[in-house]
């Protein structure tokens, strides 16, 4: 399994390479990564909580196992974002949605892998949130899976049994 935290810097890199979006948000800390640091940064809904206008925030949520088709590990990560005062929260969803990284590319960062070990990136689905003190927030939430770790069946030479052992 890849490790979590490179993920979540992953997403954060690669959406602080999409310059129209770091264009409409905050100049300090305008994309940041949610990583648990016991004790001091061990709460999540506290975290939400603190997202300034102008800032998107990378989380991790849930590592899930897909045995749909083939077995392998699926990751989930919310991107939550507050706009600045006077912009709309759709627009600045539509620009991480649609992002184009550079360099990269030129394709829109969802359809490329943004770290080696992963598919690209699937957008899940996209809501509204309230803080604690009331102010909207949009969350995307994403979905990652993995290309390699998948809990695969026993090759044929595992399986395979030498004729000694069989009493020949």
């Amino acid at each position: 399994m890849i490790k979590l935290a490179e993920l979540t810097d992953a997403l954060v890199d690669t959406l602080q390479r999409i310059a129209p979006l770091v264009a409409v948000l905050a100049p300090e800390e305008p994309i940041k990564g949610y990583t648990d640091v016991f004790p001091t940064v061990s709460a999540v809904e506290k975290a939400l909580d603190q997202i300034q206008p102008g800032q998107v925030v990378v989380m991790w949520v849930e590592t899930t196992v897909e045995t749909d088709t083939m077995s392998r590990w699926a990751h989930r990560v919310e991107l939550c974002v507050k706009p600045l005062r006077d912009q709309r929260l759709f627009d600045v969803i539509d620009l991480i949605v649609q992002g184009v990284p550079v360099p990269g590319d030129g394709m829109c960062w969802r359809m490329c892998p943004v770290m080696a070990g992963v598919l690209p990136t699937n957008v899940i689905n996209i809501v509204r949130r309230t803080d604690a003190e009331g102010v909207d927030y949009g969350v995307i939430l994403t979905e990652t899976l993995e290309t390699g770790d998948w809990f695969a069946p026993p090759t044929a030479a595992a399986l395979y049994i030498a004729p000694q052992t069989l009493g020949g």
